[in-house]
């Protein structure tokens, strides 16, 4: 069964990307989306967005979409360049709902 998931990322608090609504059938493919969100992201200095922080977060937010009443705000994996004492950037995952999925690819076309 497919589960719908919005992703963005940006300052923690001041999401910074177009937040893209998507379609997935399993964890694998959130994993791979996470990923390629996390590779826009990153820099050689990122500390916070390494493979297994990625799977962890995937998890997380697969569960998340199994529940009967989701969680409204969205799961952040945090991260940060070296240096910097706070995580101020990350990548946030939410889960969606159809119409939003459906919403975003009517307006695409």
């Amino acid at each position: 069964m497919a589960k719908y998931f919005t992703i963005m990322y940006g300052l923690r608090g001041c999401y910074n990307s177009e937040p893209s609504v998507v379609m997935v059938k399993t964890r694998r493919e959130l994993k791979k989306l996470i990923a390629g969100e996390a590779d826009m992201l990153a820099s050689e200095a990122t500390v916070g967005l390494s493979k297994r922080a990625i799977a962890s977060f995937a998890a997380l937010c697969w569960r998340e979409a199994q529940k009967a009443k989701p969680d409204y705000l969205p799961y952040c994996l945090p991260c940060k360049e070296r240096g910097q004492s706070s995580y101020s950037y990350g990548i946030f995952c939410s889960v969606a709902s159809r119409g939003e999925y459906l919403e975003t690819q009517n307006t695409v076309e």
